[in-house]
């Protein structure tokens, strides 16, 4: 099992109710992906010592899968609508829950 973690900074810009919005979009868009599992989506409580404004992050069944999501046409116009016009900078980070597994057979 894989853990699909974005980090987002969003542009100045992004007032709180348009952050809103987009973490709503966020949830309504990744959910229509079947392979999409345990979906969350956050935003920071420390503007100190973080830079990241938001996350969401998921779970998938293996690689080949969240190969698949990404290259999905709604994954795809999520990033092109969603993310494309109010984040500036994205950081992803991919774990493998299950100990003892190889990672290259994730």
């Amino acid at each position: 099992m894989i853990h699909h973690l974005m980090l987002l900074t969003t542009k100045p810009e992004v007032i709180p109710t348009k952050l809103e919005e987009i973490m709503v979009e966020t949830r309504i868009r990744l959910l229509k992906i079947p392979e999409v599992n345990n979906l969350r989506v956050g935003k920071r409580v420390d503007t100190t010592n973080n830079p990241h404004t938001c996350f969401f992050s998921f779970d998938v069944e293996n690689m080949d899968k969240l190969a698949y999501i990404l290259e999905n046409a709604v994954y795809v116009q999520f990033e092109k609508q969603i993310l494309g016009p109010f984040v500036t900078a994205s950081k992803v980070l991919d774990y493998e829950m299950e100990p003892g597994k190889d990672v290259r057979y994730s």
